[in-house]
């Protein structure tokens, strides 16, 4: 889609869109012409008493009867004159059909073609004109690109989390006032200044590790984990699920049950489902370290599972 701002106007300027009239955007077809052809030629008597005779006969056709005579002459012309003509049509043929869209009340058209632009393509759109500017804006563009790398991309969907500005996002509360077109447009090179940072650092060892010992004699290791800014909980092989300190790597909770290793889990604020090797799905209260409900169903391990308010999706190697 990098190629809808070429067929706009080559305006780069905030000047309004509008289409001109053919009158106002005429070509010379004397300018396409090659240089060694006599001036004196084409301004002779005799030729424009003939080109007027074979208009005035070409204006007496139906349009089906001027395009096949446009295509007979067009056969019989050699490859330079074709490109003489393509240049004569190609301005001609454009059209700025985002400025035109909204004024027949198709806004919404123009927004949804404009959406599937990337970062790069939008901020050129964004300087084609007023009209294209006013789309973008008006669309919320940005803040649905912002969205999209949310939905796709884990590193986006983390940093949203983590850095709060996902409270901004998809439906925001009723009681919150709606922020607009520039918030998001000067959130998103700040997000992506942020991503840079976390990747330069990891690639020049700019990062502390801290080690975490599993505590359990048992422990063949870790199967999964979760964490955010207060707690991390891991699902390890000797059937237990441990909840940490993340500030302190301090040891909160063991949470037991299960009666293979854990293969999945996911939690969301104090509530953990967790799938096994022992076929079940198990719902646990992080706080008392309690299991709240036993799940059966699946015949085999349980390796995949995402919930929320209303249900448990799961998958197991059952199929």
């Amino acid at each position: 889609m990098s190629e809808i701002s070429e067929i706009a106007f080559q305006e780069t300027n905030m000047e309004t869109c509008s289409l001109p009239d053919d009158s106002d955007k005429k070509i010379e077809s004397t300018q396409l012409l090659p240089s060694i052809i006599s001036k004196d030629l084409i301004e002779s008597d005799e030729f424009i008493r003939d080109r007027d005779l074979c208009t005035k006969y070409f204006e007496g056709w139906c349009e089906g009867q001027q395009v096949i005579f446009v295509e007979h002459l067009l056969s019989r012309m050699c490859h330079y004159q074709h490109g003489q003509i393509n240049a004569f049509l190609k301005p001609m043929l454009q059209r700025d059909f985002i400025s035109a869209l909204p004024a027949k009340g198709l806004d919404h058209i123009a927004e949804n073609i404009l959406a599937y632009l990337d970062a790069k393509s939008l901020c050129a759109a964004e300087l084609v004109c007023k009209e294209w500017y006013r789309v973008i804006s008006e669309g919320n563009l940005w803040k649905k690109l912002i969205e999209r790398k949310v939905r796709t991309d884990s590193l986006w969907k983390g940093l949203s989390e983590r850095r709060s500005w996902d409270q901004y996002l998809f439906k925001q509360r009723h009681d919150e006032t709606p922020k607009d077109h520039k918030f998001y447009r000067t959130l998103y090179p700040q997000i992506i200044h942020d991503i840079d940072r976390i990747e330069n650092n990891w690639r020049t060892g700019k990062h502390h590790l801290e080690r975490i010992h599993c505590l359990s004699e048992t422990s063949k290791g870790v199967y999964c984990l979760q964490y955010d800014d207060s707690k991390i909980i891991s699902g390890l092989r000797d059937n237990t699920i441990k909840v940490w300190n993340t500030s302190t790597c301090e040891f909160v909770r063991t949470l037991n049950g299960h009666k293979r290793g854990i293969a999945c889990l996911q939690y969301r604020e104090r509530l953990v489902v967790s799938g096994s090797s022992d076929n079940t799905i198990r719902l646990w209260d992080i706080e008392y370290g309690a299991c709240l409900r036993i799940l059966e169903g699946h015949e085999e391990l349980v390796r995949c599972i995402r919930f929320d308010s209303k249900r448990i999706v799961s998958g197991a190697y059952d199929g």
